[in-house]
């Protein structure tokens, strides 16, 4: 469920007609002008073909696209609800109708929609396309027993998605499954964390996409991480799991607090900064900030900023924030990572698996979301229920970050008592 909440072009798996109809035609190069960010050509494209009256549901998640740009909520939904009549067998259909569903909080039938992830032919789910389709039989459906029951977890989709639904694991443990996971590399050492799992698989570090064979391994069940939302029933007031449902390791806490003091000022509350997305994800232009974004942040002279953001988009903000704290020369492993998230006193991140793993320890997080949000920020408001530790400040305009900025630095620089989230307030390291 990572990268765009926008929902993408259907294309029909029924293989393509010999002759392509103008409609057809149309909506191929509003894509390809939509693909370059030419949403005002794409549109006119996008109308002249809806024009041809010509029912096509390529055609109808393309105008969905456009409408979500532009903050039409209700027309979108419209419009892949209307796709959805018309192919209501086409994977594609199903997700983009799901991804509209879930973000307004329709739960129950969204996420049942959203199994059609699974028939797409690119979805990675960990294990091997023929494995999973030789042993279908024994994926997990909503109201089947798991007491006593070997039960594999394949956690996909992107780091973010594993921390956010691995509250599902507790919950399974307590019906008494044993559980076991199969994962990326990466999030490894998250799950390691989690007490009551038996075995975590996970490729080796040289080849971390590499597929398991499910036919290989004794399980009694398996199913897709997130598909334990339908096993569970969830709705959007009881996503289950609770907060806390993850903790890093209290000693590598207290070493980033003192670590974090050095650096800075004792007695300073100490604010984390992450400002951009994953670099290879579908969203990264609408998620992230720039350096130059976050700097009227930095401009507050009684907090100290934590600098949390890898790679060279870090390195940009130490350069152009000397007085920043700079506690990562490398990138660390996850749980030590989220043991340095733990030891400030407020995250603002955009929307990337540092906040994920903040709101799954409860931490008080402050989250920048784009325009067009991921489906569990919603489309409005400040809170969700997936995180209630977490802070939603919302685009108003797409790819626009100052109004959003200025919001954060008026709160910040109101007095310390009103520094709080919905579940926490927010109190200076000592």
């Amino acid at each position: 469920m990572s990268g765009s909440t926008r929902p993408a072009v259907a294309r029909s798996t029924a293989g393509s007609p010999a002759r392509l109809s103008a409609a057809s035609i149309l909506t191929n190069c509003a894509r390809q002008l939509l693909d370059l960010e030419r949403s005002d050509l794409a549109r006119t494209l996008s109308n002249l073909a809806l024009a041809e009256r010509e029912p096509n549901a390529d055609t109808l998640s393309l105008q969905a696209n456009l409408l979500d740009r532009g903050g039409q909520w209700d027309n979108s939904l419209a419009c892949l609800r209307a796709a959805h009549e018309l192919s209501p067998a086409d994977p594609q259909v199903r997700l983009n109708l799901a991804m509209s569903l879930l973000r307004r909080g329709e739960y129950r039938e969204g996420f049942a929609l959203y199994e059609a992830r699974i028939d797409k032919p690119g979805w990675s789910g960990l294990a091997t396309r023929e494995s999973r389709a030789a042993r279908r039989h024994l994926m997990l459906r909503p109201g089947q027993a798991v007491e006593g029951r070997n039960i594999l977890i394949l956690a996909e989709q992107g780091l973010g998605d594993g921390i956010m639904f691995a509250r599902y694991i507790g919950l399974l443990l307590e019906r008494g499954a044993r559980v076991a996971v199969a994962c990326h590399p990466v999030i490894r050492p998250f799950f390691e964390r989690i007490s009551g799992i038996d075995t975590i698989l996970s490729p080796p570090g040289g080849a971390p996409f590499a597929q398991i064979n499910l036919s290989a391994l004794r399980f009694d069940a398996w199913v897709p991480m997130l598909s334990l939302t339908s096993w569970f029933g969830s709705f959007a007031e009881d996503v289950g799991g609770g907060s806390p449902y993850w903790s890093p390791d209290p000693s590598r806490v207290a070493v980033w607090r003192n670590q974090f003091a050095d650096l800075g000022r004792r007695g300073t509350t100490k604010v984390g900064l992450v400002f951009q997305a994953n670099p290879d994800g579908a969203s990264f232009a609408d998620k992230s900030m720039t350096a130059g974004d976050v700097l009227p942040l930095l401009s507050l002279e009684a907090i100290d900023f934590v600098n949390l953001q890898h790679g060279s988009a870090g390195k940009a903000l130490a350069e152009a924030a000397p007085r920043i704290i700079n506690p990562f020369p490398a990138e660390a492993p996850l749980d030590e990572y989220a043991a340095a998230v733990a030891a400030t006193d407020l995250l603002i991140s955009v929307d990337t698996m540092a906040a994920h793993c903040a709101g799954a320890m409860a931490h008080a997080t402050w989250l920048a979301v784009p325009h067009s949000p991921h489906w569990a920020w919603g489309l409005n408001g400040d809170s969700t229920p997936w995180y209630p530790s977490m802070k939603i400040f919302r685009q108003t305009r797409r790819r626009s970050w100052s109004a959003v900025i200025e919001a954060m630095v008026v709160q910040l620089g109101q007095p310390q008592p009103r520094w709080q989230t919905d579940a926490m307030q927010i109190a200076p390291v000592s």
